[in-house]
């Protein structure tokens, strides 16, 4: 039986993986925001649930300042980071779906083609890796 550890880091390796797939680093000039280096370092490594949490604690300032201000003046990469801040907060039925409406929002302000049912794909494309990285583990 996999921990709610595994399963975190399993859950925040795929969303790294879907934003790498959108190609949303673009939004902040090709740069990872440090929320995005933070979520990504404790998907790879062996933090628990204390450790996500400490993690949109310390981004608590700008994830209201992205939400209040950003997402007027900088759509695109607040909406990146909104999407990353989401997954941080402790409602493990949301964990995925929260950043899913976030990725489809970047997309729509980044001025791309983007299919009519963009928030569905994005959902099914973070639950889609997180089952790969679900497989992975459970292969390793």
């Amino acid at each position: 039986m996999r921990s709610i550890d595994e399963v975190l880091r399993a859950q925040a390796r795929a969303l790294i993986a879907v934003l790498d797939h959108y190609n949303l680093a673009r939004a902040w000039g090709g740069d990872r925001p440090p929320i995005w280096r933070d979520v990504e370092a404790f998907g790879t490594g062996n933090g628990s649930a204390v450790d996500l949490q400490s993690i949109g604690r310390s981004e608590a300032g700008t994830t209201a300042a992205a939400f209040c201000i950003g997402v007027k003046h900088q759509a695109p990469n607040a909406a990146v980071h909104l999407a990353l801040a989401t997954f941080t907060n402790l409602s493990p039925e949301h964990r995925l779906l929260d950043p899913s409406r976030w990725i489809a929002l970047a997309l729509a302000f980044m001025d791309i083609p983007i299919p009519a049912g963009i928030k569905d794909e994005v959902f099914e494309r973070l639950e889609s890796a997180f089952n790969t990285e679900m497989d992975a583990e459970f292969s390793a």
